[in-house]
C-alpha cells in the first residue's frame, strides 16, 4: 500500500472535505498506476503539455478507469490521443520505413467500432466465410464509443456506458442488420430489471441515460430541477417534475412558461415542418424567428442540442435540432444494456471470432473478453488492437496499409480496405485522396463529449428529493446539465440491488459547446477544454458541484463517492450544420461525396448518416460490406 500522507499533504482543506484523497478514485488508481506521480496529478492543469512529453504520466489525463477489461480504455486515453495527434501533425507524411509483414488479406477494415464490426460481419456472410478479414483498431478494446465502465463498490459490481447507449428491440420480422443480429445471436427482446422494494416510496426510473434529459418523458421518470439565483430563484433549491403543473413552481416569467409549454406541446406534433426547409437554417433561427418563441426556449433546449449535436442551437441545422428534442414521441421508454451498446460490440466480436466472448446474453453483458483469441495466426477474421493506421493508399494489386504499434511501423496488403474510421483521421491517412473528397471532408466539423460515471456508496440524497434524475442549467461553468440513476437490466451474473442505501452509478453526459461562434470554432474550443483539463480538475469540479447542489439533501462527497471514471471523446459528434443533409447551392451534400470512395478504398462511418449511433453505424457497415464483396 502506498503511503498517502505526501499525497494528502498537497490537498487543500476544501479538497480534503470533498474527498479528493479518499475512495477508489485515488486508492486503486495511485497504487496501480501513479506511484511516484501523485504530486504531478494534483498540480497539473494542462495535460496536453504533459502529453507532449515522453515522460508525462498517462494518469494525469486518463485518471481512474474502473476495473475489468475496460480499465485502461476509458474513452480516448492519452496513448490514443497522442497517436492521433502524430498523424494530424504530419509525422507520417513523406517516405515511411515500414516492415513488410508479407501478408495479404482480402479485406482490411480500419476501425473496430460498431461500423467496422458490422462491416466484417456482413462481409463474412456475403462471401460465405471464405475471404480473410483484418480489423485494425487503435484502442485497447474494440467497440469504438460502444464500450463500458465497470466498478466494484462494497462488493457489488456496477456497469455503465462510456458513450453509445440506448436502443429499442427490433420487431421479430424486421429486415435490418440489427434485427438479424437479434435473430442470429438469440439476443432476448424482453428483459429483467432491478427490483424495487415496495416498502420504499415509489420512484420512476429511466431505463437509459437519455430519457431523463429533455423533460418530455417526465410522465415516466422523476426528474428534479435545480434553480439558483442565476436562473431566477430567490434561494437555491430543487423543484420536482416541473411539467406536472404547467411550470407553476418554476421561477420563470409567465410569458416564458407559456412559450415553453407551447414548444413542448408542439415539437414533433405539428407535422408541417419540411426537413429540407429545416436543413437550410439553424435551430435558433427556427425557434426564435420562424416559431417566434422566447429565447428562453432556445436556452432550455440548448443543453440537449449541445450534447447530442455538439454545438449550440445557433450553429446546428434546425432539422437536427428539431429531431433531437422530439422526446415526447417516445413510447415506450428507450432501453439500455448495462454497459450501453458495448453489448452489441461484444456480440459482433463473438460472432466473428468464436471464443472471443463466451456465448449467451449473460457473457455478452459482463463476461470476460478473451483478448488472446482476437488475433491468432490462421484465423479467417482477426481483430488487431492498439494498431494505429498511419497511411492507406491504392496500389496496382490492391491497397497498402501502414500501421503503427509500440513505435513500430508495419506494412500490410489487402485487396480492398474499408475506412470505418472518422473523417477527422481519414483525411490525414488516405495518401491518394481525390481533391473532391478532400474538399468535402474539409467542410466537416466535429465536437467532443464527456461521459462520467460516478460510483456511489449510496444515493439517499436523490431519494430524499423523490427523484432518480437531476437537471440543472449550464451557464458554462457547470459539469454537464443532467445526471441519473438507471433501473438497469440484470442477468444471472449481474444483479446489483436497487436501493437508496446501496451502491449505484450516477451517469453524467456533458457537451462542450460555446454559443456565439460558428460550428467549427465551437468544436475546436470544446476539444481544447476537453484535452486541457486534468482528470483531477474534473474530479474536483464534480465533487464540488454535487456538494453544492445535493449537500442539503444529505450528500457528502468524501463519504458517498466511491469512484469516478471520465470518458473523453474528442470527436464524438459530426456537427450537422445547415446543409449537412441536403447540400447547399444545388450541390450534393459533402457526406454523399465522401461516401463514393475511390479506387479500392471504401469509406463508411456512422458520421455519414449524421448522428454517430448504432443505427448509422450498422447502415454504413452493411453498405461497405456489400461494396467490398462485389469488389473482391
Amino acid at each position: 500500500m502506498m503511503d498517502k500522507k505526501p499525497d494528502s499533504a498537497r490537498l487543500s482543506r476544501e479538497d480534503i472535505s470533498l474527498g479528493m484523497g479518499k475512495g477508489i478514485t485515488r486508492r486503486d488508481f495511485l497504487n496501480s498506476t501513479m506511484i511516484g506521480a501523485g504530486a504531478s496529478l494534483l498540480g497539473a492543469s494542462c495535460p496536453m503539455h504533459a502529453m507532449a512529453q515522453d515522460s508525462g504520466s498517462p494518469a494525469i489525463f486518463d485518471g481512474y478507469g474502473g476495473v475489468g477489461d475496460y480499465a485502461r480504455a476509458n474513452g480516448n486515453v492519452r496513448r490514443v490521443v497522442r497517436a492521433a495527434h502524430r498523424i494530424r501533425d504530419g509525422l507520417y507524411d513523406g517516405a515511411l520505413r515500414a516492415d513488410d509483414d508479407g501478408e495479404s488479406v482480402d479485406l482490411v477494415i480500419v476501425g473496430g467500432g460498431l461500423t467496422g464490426l458490422m462491416t466484417a460481419r456482413q462481409f463474412v456472410q456475403a462471401t460465405g466465410g471464405r475471404k480473410s478479414v483484418l480489423i485494425l483498431e487503435n484502442h485497447p478494446v474494440f467497440g469504438g464509443e460502444a464500450r463500458q465502465n465497470e466498478f466494484s463498490v462494497d462488493g457489488i459490481k456496477l456497469i455503465g456506458p462510456q458513450g453509445s447507449n440506448d436502443f429499442l428491440p427490433p420487431a421479430e420480422d424486421a429486415v435490418t442488420p440489427f434485427a438479424e443480429m437479434f435473430r442470429d445471436f438469440s439476443i432476448p427482446r424482453s428483459y429483467d430489471f432491478q427490483k424495487w422494494d415496495t416498502a420504499l416510496r415509489p420512484l420512476r426510473f429511466a431505463l437509459d441515460n437519455y430519457s431523463n434529459m429533455d423533460g418530455f418523458d417526465e410522465q415516466k421518470v422523476d426528474v428534479a430541477y435545480y434553480f439558483d439565483q442565476k436562473t431566477g430563484a430567490k434561494t437555491p433549491g430543487w423543484v420536482l417534475n416541473i411539467w406536472r403543473d404547467g411550470l407553476a413552481r418554476t421561477p420563470w416569467s409567465g410569458s416564458v412558461k407559456a412559450d415553453l409549454a407551447r414548444w413542448r406541446d408542439e415539437v414533433g406534433n405539428t407535422g408541417t415542418d419540411d426537413p429540407r426547409v429545416l436543413d437550410t437554417m439553424t435551430y435558433k433561427h427556427y425557434l426564435e424567428v420562424v416559431q417566434k418563441y422566447d429565447p428562453a426556449v432556445t436556452g432550455f433546449a440548448q443543453p440537449m442540442v449541445g450534447l447530442l449535436g455538439g454545438v449550440g442551437a445557433d450553429a446546428i441545422s434546425a432539422r437536427t435540432g428539431h429531431h433531437l428534442v422530439m422526446g415526447n414521441s417516445r413510447d415506450p421508454l428507450t432501453l439500455s444494456f448495462p454497459g450501453g451498446n458495448a453489448l452489441l460490440a461484444r456480440y459482433l466480436a463473438a460472432g466473428l471470432i468464436p471464443g472471443a466472448v463466451e456465448p449467451g446474453f449473460d457473457a455478452a453483458n459482463c463476461g470476460a473478453i478473451h483478448f488472446d483469441r482476437l488475433d491468432r495466426p490462421g484465423q479467417t477474421t482477426r481483430i488487431r488492437l492498439n494498431a494505429t493506421v498511419a497511411r492507406v493508399r491504392n496500389v496496382a494489386e490492391g491497397v497498402e496499409v501502414i500501421w503503427e504499434r509500440d513505435g513500430k511501423l508495419t506494412l500490410t496488403r489487402g485487396k480492398a480496405v474499408v475506412m470505418a474510421s472518422g473523417g477527422w483521421v481519414n483525411k490525414h491517412i488516405l495518401a491518394d485522396l481525390p481533391d473532391e473528397i478532400m474538399t468535402a471532408y474539409q467542410s466537416f466539423a466535429y465536437a467532443p463529449a464527456m461521459i462520467a460515471n460516478v460510483a456511489l456508496h449510496n444515493w439517499r440524497f436523490l431519494y430524499n428529493l423523490g427523484a432518480t434524475a437531476a437537471r440543472w442549467f449550464d451557464d458554462g461553468t457547470m459539469f454537464g446539465f443532467s445526471a441519473n440513476i438507471r433501473r438497469t437490466m440484470t442477468s444471472p451474473s449481474f444483479d446489483p440491488p436497487l436501493h437508496p442505501d446501496k451502491p449505484a452509478l450516477l451517469t453524467f453526459y456533458m457537451g462542450l459547446y460555446t454559443p456565439g461562434y460558428d460550428a467549427r470554432v465551437q468544436g475546436t474550443m470544446g476539444r481544447m477544454r476537453l484535452l486541457s483539463t486534468s482528470w483531477a480538475e474534473y474530479e474536483r469540479q464534480i465533487r464540488s458541484q454535487m456538494t453544492r447542489m445535493f449537500g442539503p439533501q444529505g450528500f457528502d462527497a468524501a463519504r458517498d463517492i466511491a469512484g469516478i471514471v471520465l470518458n473523453r471523446w474528442g470527436h464524438a459528434r459530426v456537427i450537422q450544420q445547415p446543409g449537412f443533409y441536403y447540400g447547399t447551392g444545388g450541390k450534393p451534400p459533402p457526406r454523399d461525396v465522401v461516401a463514393q470512395g475511390y479506387g479500392r478504398i471504401i469509406i463508411a462511418h456512422s458520421e455519414l448518416e449524421g448522428a454517430q449511433n448504432y443505427t448509422g453505424a450498422f447502415k454504413q457497415g452493411t453498405r461497405a460490406a456489400q461494396v467490398a464483396a462485389a469488389m473482391i
